[in-house]
């Protein structure tokens, strides 16, 4: 079991991806978990261009010599980037939906250059952007289509694809995330992240979720939030309830019983904690609220290391 530290954390520090690296090689992190761009994808450009920061990295932004040196630097501090997130939807019709898949290839390219084992799809949208809605039925249909056309590149350049249960998509659910898995995976690698703090987002039970993927998750992703019955803090993805980020240990998710839960269902792949997520549209000014970055990588891996231990000993004795 390994742990990754996202690269958001590293969004209003101009050193971007280099900070990231250095932080997680300072903390003992082992790897990192890297953003695309929001800048130019459909939807928003308000919310689109408020998420941007330093650490993004994109196929137009990232010369040839840059991605030279981001893997020397990876080489330099022995930390890996795991995956890199694309933004662009790969299920739109015509013309918008042929550029978007073509910037997800050019994303495949650069993974590919810079020695990262997937790309996560994390904008697997309902919208259409072209004024006739899709029925949830065709966008996940298109989503699984679309999956498999960009896939044919990640097959030939050994790039895994790797998709995320994100509230309100057409990968809300792990039956849905185990079904595209299943239509895909014949055309290249198609991992799992599982977040369970996504999972309480949409209204589901976040350890039930998990049950139903045992032994299909390859990333656990790990944030926390305590949830509030009105409108004062600025996510709510449902209309419903508005969530406060917090420390992991300080949440309404309990990691302990999620990582205990993960582990006796076959899960060895890599803890990756998401310190924030500008994409979930919170303005820039709710940022200022939480943890310094750099305490904060600090913190949650002392945090996970204890975690960690405490779990895998319970399971040792158990096993006596």
């Amino acid at each position: 079991m390994q742990t990754a530290l996202y690269g958001a954390i590293g969004w209003k520090h101009p050193r971007g991806i280099f900070q990231v690296l250095d932080w997680a090689r300072r903390f003992g992190w082992h790897a990192v978990d890297a953003r695309g761009m929001t800048l130019g994808i459909p939807g928003d450009p308000i919310r689109n261009s408020a998420a941007f920061g330093y650490d993004m990295l994109g196929p137009c932004h990232v010369h040839q010599s840059a991605r030279a040196d981001i893997r020397s630097a990876c080489e330099e501090f022995d930390i890996p980037i795991l995956c890199l997130y694309v933004a662009n939807p790969v299920n739109l019709r015509g013309e918008l939906g042929d550029a978007n898949r073509k910037t997800f290839r050019d994303y495949i390219q650069l993974a590919s250059d810079l020695n990262i084992s997937f790309v996560r799809a994390i904008n697997n949208t309902r919208e259409s952007y072209d004024g006739e809605l899709f029925s949830e039925e065709e966008a996940f249909e298109r989503t699984m289509t679309g999956l498999r056309d960009v896939g044919k590149l990640a097959g030939d350049l050994d790039v895994g694809i790797l998709i995320e249960n994100n509230e309100n998509s057409t990968t809300s659910c792990s039956d849905e995330l185990l079904e595209i898995q299943n239509g895909v995976r014949d055309v290249c690698r198609v991992g799992i992240a599982y977040d369970p703090v996504n999972a309480y987002f949409q209204g589901l039970n976040e350890l039930d979720e998990l049950a139903e993927l045992s032994g299909s998750v390859d990333f656990l992703h790990l944030k926390n939030v305590k949830r509030h019955h009105d409108p004062q803090f600025a996510y709510m993805p449902r209309g419903d309830f508005s969530y406060e980020w917090t420390a992991l240990a300080d949440g309404d998710v309990c990691w302990e019983s999620v990582l205990r839960s993960a582990i006796e269902g076959g899960f060895d792949g890599t803890l990756t904690f998401e310190y924030v997520n500008p994409f979930k549209g919170m303005s820039a000014d709710y940022w200022e609220t939480i943890r310094d970055p750099e305490q904060a990588a600090q913190d949650e891996r002392n945090y996970l290391n204890e975690l960690i231990e405490l779990v895998q000993e319970s399971e040792s004795e158990k096993n006596l």
